[in-house]
């Protein structure tokens, strides 16, 4: 399914064609692709559908889990059938999605959560689309099943519903509220016990009667009836959608059960043209009986679900399910290759139950134990405590900065290292004051200050003396992880040479923009202004330069060379997306004239 490509020892490529080869593959690998900080490529995406490629909803999601990670994405287009996606730092803050379409907010819910739950702050997300869609978990089973289940992997998260979406015009709108955790805890899901109550709920919405929604509730209740005693409760929700809630006409039912050791499992219908509304009923029941009748302790839709959280605990997981779905075979795949874990799935007999000779299957793995990186400060050591340090620090990148009180170029370095620790948080930053650790002076032959040494299990890599800023950024990027160049056109980062490996960071991006206001200044009443965003090398966020439209591109030009130092000695030009590159003569026409005003444009390297 995979493979690791020869020149970059850290891309894993995925094959999307694996078993269904649709979404599913698409969702799990860049999950965990943020998850655990590892490039991936995805190719033959979607191979297994009528229409291949990314879809709308498939580009939004993807394009979500970049906005959460500061992501690069190479190729993010409708009807791409091959991605490179580089994630970094999971960042908590406000996000918005949308698809546009009908397109499942749930799908989107799904790959989101896992990564926010190691993110390194509260995270509220706004997502609009289909909250109600076929070929994925409705929002309803979200709050009904999947809510509950999680606090038993120690996790959860707050969901306001605002307005619900059906297909074709979506529109619905969901809010989610996520808390990051440490580490998430192992669960056993084996035990059923027994059945205490069926639930659910019945709904109509826009301009179809609500006798649709009482028939199909009959028609569930029945069934359950047929299968089970009386005596347990079966309580399904008749419902007329307010119209301020819903957006458009749709059918639909969920019903469920819960088992007195805490299961709970689900399963749904929506209702077509043409489609009576008892067979939607049927169909909705019958699929819960068939799960129960395996004493599943998981249904269907939330197997695969799990196989993420599971490979990520602490500790052995295991649940009871009944047959493994494709989408299952795929989640597992995909988390043995990124996470390392490994699953069996062994049939059990069912010989306990007498509805059926169905039989059921226990998944189970030991999970990574994958916990919360939380950015720890610079860390001052004393003397002969540096051997300590770089044992625990194990194979993580070290920066060690050997440093004097006295000396000028040390406190003018200082922030700027501090700073550069929140955008490496897998590297380990030290600082060693020389006069007071002769240790450690003397066995690294310190001569001069500062010094910055780069180290991985305890052997140097390489050093740099002097407060030399961008040689600093570099040999950080270089040893940190390798850097991920794509060929083609219409990227946003710079093509690597074998010459110079010119990178931009996050520090340069917030030097640019306050350069830039320096610069250009308060615009006068009598001025029109405009925001150009510049899309720089290695930068997932674009760099945004306000400026008035008499002004030029060529000035934008002086402002980048005069600010970072790499694009003076390196050659550049602009693009606008896709692939078009803008002519040095036009650089010199104002921004109105050249017609630029609100632009995003791509700054590349132009090779010598």
């Amino acid at each position: 399914m995979a493979q690791q490509t020869a020149d970059q020892s850290n891309l894993i490529t995925i094959d999307g064609s694996y078993l269904e080869g649709g979404g599913q593959i698409l969702r799990n690998s860049t999950a965990l692709s943020v998850l655990l900080d590892i490039p991936i490529r995805v190719e033959k995406i979607r191979a297994g559908r009528a229409q291949g490629g990314l879809r709308p909803q498939h580009l939004t999601g993807i394009q979500l889990l970049a906005q959460l990670s500061e992501a690069k994405l190479h190729n993010g287009n409708i009807g791409a059938t091959e991605i490179y996606f580089t994630p970094k730092t999971i960042k908590g803050g406000n996000y918005l999605a949308d698809t546009k379409t009908a397109g499942s907010v749930c799908l989107m819910m799904q790959t989101a959560i896992p990564c926010l739950l190691f993110a390194n702050g509260s995270s509220h997300l706004r997502l609009l689309g289909g909250t109600n869609a076929d070929f994925a978990p409705e929002i309803d089973y979200y709050s009904m099943v999947f809510q509950p289940i999680a606090k038993r992997f120690n996790f959860g998260f707050d969901m306001n519903l605002v307005r619900r979406g059906y297909y074709p015009r979506g529109g619905g709108e969901v809010r989610i509220t996520v808390n990051p955790v440490d580490q998430l805890v192992a669960a056993d899901l084996t035990d059923f016990g027994q059945i205490k109550r069926f639930f659910g709920r019945a709904f109509v919405s826009g301009t179809l009667p609500k006798r649709i929604a009482h028939e199909m509730a009959e028609v569930a209740k029945n069934l359950i009836h047929k299968q089970y005693s009386n005596e347990i409760a079966v309580e399904i929700e008749v419902v007329k959608e307010p119209d301020n809630m819903a957006t458009g006409s749709a059918t639909g039912i969920i019903v469920g059960a819960e088992t007195t050791t805490g299961c709970i499992l689900a399963a749904s219908a929506l209702g077509k043209r043409e489609v009576p509304a008892h067979e939607v009923g049927t169909q909705a029941a019958q699929d819960l009986l068939e799960d129960l009748s395996s004493q599943a302790c998981v249904d269907r839709h939330l197997q695969d679900q799990l196989i993420i959280i599971m490979a990520l605990a602490n500790g052995h997981s295991k649940i009871r399910s009944g047959p493994l779905t494709d989408h299952t075979k795929t989640a597992i795949a995909v988390a043995e290759l990124l996470t390392k874990t490994k699953f069996t799935v062994t049939e059990v007999s069912n010989s306990a139950t007498t509805n059926t000779h169905n039989s059921a299957f226990i998944i189970e793995c030991d999970g990574i134990g994958h916990r919360r990186i939380v950015q720890m400060p610079v860390k001052e050591i004393n003397d002969g405590d540096l051997k300590k340090e770089l044992e625990k620090a194990g194979d993580k990148l070290v920066l060690i900065d050997f440093f004097a009180t006295w000396c000028g170029p040390c406190k003018k370095v200082a922030p700027i290292i501090e700073k550069l620790s929140e955008s490496y948080p897998n590297a380990v930053f030290l600082k060693v004051d020389v006069d007071q650790c002769e240790t450690e002076a003397r066995q690294y032959e310190i001569s001069a200050m500062p010094t910055f040494v780069f180290i991985r299990s305890s052997k140097e890599l390489e050093r740099i003396r002097g407060a030399d800023v961008d040689a600093i950024e570099k040999t950080l990027t270089k040893h940190y992880k390798a850097t991920t160049a794509f060929g083609g056109e219409g990227h946003s980062m710079l093509e690597t040479s074998t010459a110079t490996a010119a990178v931009t960071t996050e520090t340069d991006r917030e030097r640019l923009e306050k350069a830039a206001q320096e610069l250009f200044g308060k615009p006068s009443q009598e001025q029109t202004m405009t925001t150009l965003r510049l899309r720089l090398p290695d930068i997932s966020t674009p760099v945004n330069i306000r400026l008035s439209t008499d002004r030029t591109l060529n000035e934008v030009r002086h402002l980048l060379c005069s600010t970072i130092s790499s694009f003076e000695t390196n050659p550049f030009e602009f693009m606008e997306p896709p692939a078009t590159k803008i002519k040095l003569e036009d650089e010199s026409k104002t921004i109105n004239e050249a017609k630029l005003m609100n632009a995003v444009l791509t700054v590349k390297k132009v090779s010598v």
